[in-house]
């Protein structure tokens, strides 16, 4: 079993051993490296405050001046490497006084609590949920996440499969009791909402109204910051609303959620779309303070082989999925290929079911076994006749006067590279086949959407092409530009 060490020690001893072994012969340097070795065992032992991974961050770029000095220098850089690649432990450490890599004995949360993205205090809401308190177990859910309904039923529950009752005979269905609570609480139609902090006569424009930028307005909102956001769609939601079908969330739980926000005073402006409604100089002129992007990752990646853009019949999923929650119901085809094997491709397919396609069928270049879509999707997939072709590559689309006819494939069979652990599908040689299909759907993942930001000339991309923000801040390139 691997020894797991958790980051926020190995950086205090890491800074320790330094300012110890002499390598900072600048006093000045030793002083700052002491003040940061101070706040770093503040994380450690759950004592830090929201401001010290700040004060930390900023301390480190005060001691990356001693350019002189190499040990200071790789002091700075250790402190920065860890703060950027295990962010999420030392938030755990500040944020829930439990140590996200469970090493910290003094600091270990429950195995489900660890395991939850969101850190939610598991334990305590199943307990409260079975001693008939759903209205104070959703209060605990919603200091970590203010959707729980919508959580509760479209959750990929890794908590479950950590669940120390599996050991036993089956895990507590951890998802679905946080649905039920809230479905309960929301009983009079509505939750009830923290107390506000005092007003700061400061405000803030979020931009896009997914579950990403509504988060940040509901925290920043219970802080006491005025908060507008903007969505270029008619509805609030984002993903929630226009990339999960209605048999699975209905719009009637993502509207009572959305409401409590409303109840807190944020404003919601639809319609309005960044980069030709409004632009950072216009939301500067109408007084926001900051302004937090949360535009989501709404373009779909193309899948570049022959005749993809040679018919109108070859869509992309997320596009198919964005329509029918606006309100389409026409067929996509008779004969319909979802070419993935995540979430989206399963909800295509199941749309395309129920919009009244006679036959579909889901093309993954891996096995079942990989498959990133829940297990319990699929299996709801296959219940209802669709049909799964697993090893396959799309090789070309095919057709003919204008007409999709086809999908040529070829089989794939999977090898291990380097020391990776995921296995990578390689063609098979003479194995080309083709599945006859009228409509072809891409679902091989989103990214962002560039254009819209194209007028914030400053802003800074990773090599993956997202928004470049400081670690710990969120600030982006630009003063006062957020992104998350």
């Amino acid at each position: 079993m691997p020894d797991i060490k958790c980051p926020v020690n190995q950086t205090v001893a890491g800074l320790r051993e330094a300012i110890e072994s002499g390598r900072l012969p600048n006093p000045r340097s030793r002083r700052i490296a002491e003040e940061i070795l101070d706040l770093l065992t503040d994380v450690a032992w759950g004592r830090a405050g929201g401001d010290h991974l700040g004060a930390i961050a900023s301390l480190a770029d005060e001691l990356s001046y001693d350019k002189a000095s190499a040990g200071a220098m790789a002091a700075a850089k250790s402190v920065w490497d860890a703060l950027g690649e295990h962010r999420e432990v030392f938030q755990s450490h500040i944020d829930t006084h439990n140590c996200a890599t469970g090493a910290c004995v003094r600091l270990v949360p429950a195995p489900c609590q660890m395991t939850c993205p969101a850190g939610i205090d598991i334990p305590t809401y199943v307990n409260l949920i079975g001693t008939g308190h759903d209205a104070e177990a959703i209060e605990v859910i919603r200091r970590d996440n203010p959707f729980p309904w919508v959580c509760g039923l479209v959750c990929t529950r890794p908590c479950e499969l950590m669940c120390v009752r599996g050991r036993v005979d089956k895990p507590i269905s951890i998802k679905f009791l946080k649905a039920f609570a809230a479905e309960r609480a929301l009983s009079d139609r509505h939750y009830h909402n923290p107390a506000k902090a005092p007003e700061k006569g400061k405000r803030v424009a979020v931009i896009g109204a997914g579950p990403g930028g509504m988060t940040a307005a509901y925290y920043l909102a219970l802080k006491g910051y005025g908060l507008t956001v903007f969505e270029a769609l008619p509805v609030a939601g984002g993903m929630m609303m226009l990339g999960i079908p209605r048999y699975r969330l209905p719009r009637e739980v993502i509207d009572r959620e959305v409401a409590m926000l409303e109840d807190l005073g944020v404003e919601f402006r639809f319609d309005t779309r960044y980069g030709k409604d409004i632009t950072l100089d216009s939301l500067k002129a109408e007084g926001f303070d900051a302004v937090f992007l949360a535009i989501g990752a709404h373009q779909a990646f193309k899948l570049n082989i022959p005749g993809e853009t040679d018919f109108p019949q070859v869509i992309e999923a997320i596009d198919l999925l964005r329509r029918v929650a606006l309100g389409d119901r026409r067929i996509p085809g008779k004969h319909a290929i979802i070419i993935g094997g995540g979430n989206v491709a399963i909800d295509a397919a199941r749309t395309c079911l129920r919009l009244g396609s006679d036959e579909v069928t889901i093309a993954y270049r891996r096995t079942r076994a990989e498959m990133p879509a829940d297990v319990e999707e699929v299996e709801q997939a296959e219940d209802e006749g669709i049909h799964m072709s697993f090893l396959t590559i799309p090789k070309a689309v095919i057709g003919s006067d204008g007409r999709l006819t086809g999908l040529e494939c070829i089989r794939a069979k999977l090898i291990k590279k380097d020391d990776s652990e995921r296995l990578f599908p390689v063609p098979v040689e003479g194995s080309v086949f083709v599945i006859a299909a009228d409509t072809a759907i891409s679902a091989i993942g989103q990214r962002i959407d560039l254009e819209c930001l194209s007028d914030l000339k400053g802003l800074k991309w990773t090599r993956r092409q997202t928004i470049q923000a400081n670690i710990v801040s969120m600030e982006t390139s630009i003063p006062g530009v957020f992104a998350g």
